[in-house]
């Protein structure tokens, strides 16, 4: 329907190989790789994924997995909560014999920092953490949150300019950065 409307359709935050029209964002796949990878070469061995069942949150999950399993680990625990900070904090309970976890967001990434706080894991002690956004908020909490950093800005902007003018490539990875600070 919106194919046939012939009026400018510009999707973000992910990265389709045919979008309808245009897409600014980021290969979520990638991004579940990337942590994944990162954890292994950490020698983080027993891998968690927080996160819903969405579309983007379903092919993070595929591409951590199967880095994970690639990489010589087991199948990563993957647990499947709506997308808020209470979640995170509820999921912590579910990570006890976990010694790293990738959350699909930032919110739900300090939430689960909170939920391991109470039940005494010490982060990056006994388990590593990595969000996904990079919210203010991580890094100005202790210790602060490791992520990966998604340019929204840019992706606002990228998108604008493909609703104006249909010129050009429509079809634009915009990456993400992995940010290591004190969690992972």
């Amino acid at each position: 329907m919106l194919r046939r409307a012939h009026i400018p359709v510009v999707e973000t935050w992910d990265l389709p190989a045919e979008p309808i029209d245009a897409v600014a964002g980021f290969d979520n796949r990638a991004a579940g790789q990337a942590v994944a990878l990162h954890f292994a070469a950490a020698g983080r061995r027993r891998l968690a994924f927080v996160g819903g069942d969405d579309p983007r949150a379903t092919r993070r999950w595929g591409g951590f997995r199967d880095a994970a399993t690639g990489a010589g680990l087991a199948v990563p625990t993957r647990l499947v909560v709506p997308r808020n900070a209470g979640a995170g904090i509820a999921a912590a309970a579910g990570l006890n014999d976990r010694d790293a976890v990738f959350a699909a967001n930032d919110a739900l990434a300090i939430g689960v920092l909170a939920g391991l706080r109470r039940a005494g894991r010490l982060v990056p002690d006994h388990i590593a953490l990595v969000g996904l956004g990079d919210l203010e908020t991580g890094r100005l909490i202790s210790p602060s949150l490791s992520t990966l950093r998604i340019d929204g800005e840019a992706i606002g902007r990228t998108a604008g300019g493909l609703t104006l003018s249909r010129d050009g490539v429509r079809r634009l990875d915009l990456g993400f950065e992995l940010i290591v600070r004190e969690t992972g």
